[in-house]
């Protein structure tokens, strides 16, 4: 029997501890079997956390991307994992932030993680509002594509 994909949903604020960690919804943990992540940067300047599932597909597909430039295929898989590391829960549900990745996604104090299906994305607050502001209207475009 197969198991069913973890899914990540819904939209949870919290603030980084002095030791850039921080916590991960509990909704979120309990999809995750284990206390494993990656946790790489993201587009758009957001960082993302992949269970090993799904991490084990992203790379598969890394494998064979279909970029006819094969200089910006390497260089797309040199900045994805060139800052991939690996990240643990605590006992108390928190994740260290790398310094690296804290400073890619310009996170200060307050984060914003939001569930994206198969991943999880993490964003300085200030970052999300904005982009929030500006995906409004491909957001109302797309709905009415698809007849959401």
């Amino acid at each position: 029997m197969e198991s069913r994909k973890p899914l990540f949903l819904g939209q949870y604020e919290h603030g980084l501890d002095d030791k850039n960690r921080l916590f991960l919804p509990a909704r979120f943990r309990h999809k995750q079997k284990g206390a494993d992540f990656i946790m790489t940067q993201g587009l758009e300047g957001c960082l993302y956390l992949y269970p090993p599932s799904a991490w084990a597909k992203l790379a598969e597909k890394l494998e064979h991307l279909p970029l006819a430039d094969k200089i910006e295929e390497r260089a797309f898989k040199r900045m994805l994992l060139s800052a991939a590391s690996d990240v643990e829960v605590d006992g108390q549900g928190r994740i260290l932030i790398p310094q690296s990745l804290k400073d890619y996604a310009q996170i200060k104090r307050e984060a914003v993680v939001l569930g994206v299906l198969q991943h999880v994305e993490i964003w300085a607050k200030e970052r999300w509002t904005q982009y929030q502001e500006k995906a409004r209207a491909s957001f109302e475009k797309a709905a009415s594509q698809l007849e959401l």
